[in-house]
């Protein structure tokens, strides 16, 4: 075989990168493999944190995971538009991964992990600006802010939220019950008439479903046939739903404990209700999707992302 024949025998893909890193030129090409190794070298040890974070047991992050794996869905979706967009390496990704590696270090200096996550966001953000250039980073915009679907809250914030969230939850849905059923709340502990009680826990408090839905609702909003301003907002009405949801699926379990004891509403049917709930938050969003598609001027035809009008 010739030596130029070689290059004729590659995947289609690996000619891509091929013609990238030719743009791109050595010294950048050398100067991005250093930085992607020296990321590689300062995240090992932050990273097996998320994972840990994404793979403990009712944790609020299960979904972590899948995260990468929709935005480069995301983006193989849009491979023709991509495609056909100039690569202009640029220096300017430099003004995103220095302020970054001062992020970094402050966080290791303090010894917060909670910073570094969010910093590995913006370092990717950096490099793409670095090795691909503004436009590509334009066209790629709405993926890379998927990504901070991974990141993990502080688990300072995550106890306030959770306890604003059950408190809330369990108040709202105690007020749904009818008045003959005697059913009174204090804090997250809800109260029978017969000396019954139900518990709202952490895991009822709905964070987890509101994180998760958050996501569902984003890649709905993505995928849809809506303008951008019709997409914000059913992305922003996932919020909503995931709260509807959560206090109707208290209100069912109060149900439950009042005609069959707690001990019923806290065995199989808590489990059960925790995955029919989002059965229903999703036949919730598919019907405001709907409605936002009866309002002239939120389904227009979008441009092409990435692209410049």
């Amino acid at each position: 075989m010739s030596s130029g024949a070689f290059p004729a025998v590659l995947p289609p893909f690996l000619k891509e990168i091929e013609s990238i890193l030719r743009k791109a030129g050595v010294a950048m090409t050398l100067l991005v493999v250093a930085l992607l190794a020296l990321l590689g070298a300062l995240y090992h040890e932050p990273l097996q944190v998320v994972w840990r974070a994404w793979t403990k047991e009712q944790g609020y992050y299960s979904h972590g995971p899948l995260v990468p794996f929709v935005a480069a869905w995301m983006l193989w979706g849009r491979k023709e538009t991509l495609r056909a967009i100039p690569i202009r390496p640029s220096w300017g990704g430099l003004a995103v991964l220095l302020p970054c590696s001062l992020v970094y270090l402050a966080s290791t200096l303090c010894h917060m992990y909670p910073p570094k996550y969010v910093a590995f966001v913006f370092y990717l953000l950096g490099f793409n600006y670095l090795f691909f250039g503004r436009e590509m980073v334009r066209a790629t915009l709405l993926p890379w802010l998927f990504l901070f679907f991974m990141v993990p809250l502080p688990d300072g914030l995550i106890d306030l939220i959770t306890y604003k969230l059950r408190i809330f939850v369990t108040a709202a849905a105690v007020s749904l019950s009818p008045p003959d059923w005697y059913v009174v709340y204090s804090g997250n502990y809800i109260h029978f008439h017969n000396a019954d009680v139900l518990v709202v826990g952490d895991v009822c408090a709905g964070l987890r479903s509101l994180i998760s839905l958050l996501a569902l609702g984003a890649v709905f909003a993505y995928q849809s046939r809506l303008s951008p301003l019709g997409s914000l907002i059913l992305f922003i009405l996932s919020a909503p739903v995931a709260v509807v949801t959560n206090i109707l699926r208290i209100f069912a379990l109060v149900a439950v404990a009042h005609y069959w004891g707690s001990g019923v509403a806290s065995g199989k049917v808590h489990d059960l209700s925790g995955w029919a709930i989002f059965v229903v938050a999703f036949g919730m969003l598919f019907l405001l999707y709907w409605g936002l598609e009866q309002i002239p001027g939120l389904t227009e035809k979008r441009a092409p992302k990435g692209t410049e009008s």
